[in-house]
């Protein structure tokens, strides 16, 4: 498998020392946020290293979801913009998340269960069209959001929208499922790795907390995974330890 990291740690470094990092760290991948500072790197910076890319979608002011349909057309513009990017950089993947129920909608979920999945289909087939993966993400245990069960998300990308699927471990673990009930889709094709108590999704440094990674690692292998597996940790030292985790668990 293949072991990369996100910028999320790595605020607000430029790309180009971030770039230098990763190689130094020795990891093939790099996983950029859509965001600020981020959202206008051109393709150029990337030319002279020799590294595989993914993208998360925007995260920040958006909901494919929301019940205000200016908001959910932009949201999905946004999504799209980070597909025609990924073309453009020749990254892998882009991680998408579902959306939100708005706090003005809590009355009328079926509804934004409904305006979710036309949004995400909409962003499927522009997906296709750009000729990268989309993978939908599970949530977080937090009020209003979407998909935080992930036997609910598989059966909403494998019965529905029909794209990828980014399994956040940190996410599962803090909605109580085990490991051996994170990876049951075969359409699982991208990893986020963060450790956490249980208690609320924290992004703490890999080996920090409870989570069994030998044992993830272990169903992973099992399931002969080859796709990327990226360290999603909040700040630059719990990258430094997460990666000095890997590679005592012999991964890295």
């Amino acid at each position: 498998m293949k072991i990369s990291v996100s910028t999320l740690g790595l605020y607000p470094a430029t790309m180009e020392n971030i770039l230098d990092f990763v190689t130094e760290q020795k990891l093939d991948y790099l996983e950029v946020i859509k965001e600020y500072p981020y959202d206008e790197v051109g393709a150029d910076v990337f030319e002279s290293y020799d590294l595989g890319l993914s993208i998360h979608a925007p995260m920040s002011d958006v909901n494919i979801a929301s019940h205000v349909k200016k908001i959910r057309d932009i949201s999905v513009e946004l999504m799209v913009d980070s597909f025609k990017l990924a073309n453009d950089w020749g990254a892998e993947r882009v991680v998408v998340h579902p959306g939100t129920i708005p706090i003005m909608a809590l009355k009328y979920p079926e509804k934004i269960l409904k305006y979710n999945v036309e949004s995400l289909i909409k962003c499927q087939r522009a997906a296709q069209e750009y000729g990268v993966m989309m993978c939908v993400e599970n949530m977080p245990l937090f009020e209003r959001m979407l998909y935080t069960n992930v036997d609910a998300l598989f059966d909403l990308v494998d019965n529905e929208i029909h794209s990828g699927i980014t399994l956040d471990v940190g996410h599962a673990h803090n909605n109580g499922f085990a490991p051996e009930n994170m990876f049951k889709s075969d359409n699982i094709h991208h990893v986020h790795l963060s450790d956490n108590d249980g208690s609320y999704d924290m992004h703490h440094a890999l080996g920090s907390h409870n989570i069994d990674f030998p044992k993830i690692f272990d169903i992973l292998k099992q399931k002969k995974y080859d796709d990327i597996c990226v360290i999603e940790v909040r700040t630059l030292q719990g990258i430094l330890k997460s990666i000095d985790y890997l590679k005592d668990i012999n991964i890295l």
